[in-house]
């Protein structure tokens, strides 16, 4: 896919995305965000240690600025 395609991904009231390819993809994307040693130093064994909590914010914001929600969907930018 071309960066910065948007995709339309259809979730339920719990915010869980319904469509399985959708799904897939924004798992996928997830896992990177959680892999990334910048992001996600491996440095820590628990994800609970309060030295995260700086990492954690990170990742959320990276996830947001990727990320367009509203109450049906969500549209991601790949």
């Amino acid at each position: 896919m071309p960066p910065s395609t948007l995709v339309h991904i259809e979730v339920n009231e719990n915010m869980v995305p319904c469509n399985v390819l959708e799904s897939i993809l924004f798992g996928s994307y997830l896992g990177i965000v959680a892999r990334d040693p910048i992001l996600a130093p491996i440095s820590f064994l628990d994800w609970h240690n309060k030295g995260m909590e700086p990492f954690k914010k990170r990742m959320l914001v990276e996830v947001e600025v990727n990320i367009i929600t509203n109450s049906q969907m969500i549209f991601m930018s790949v």
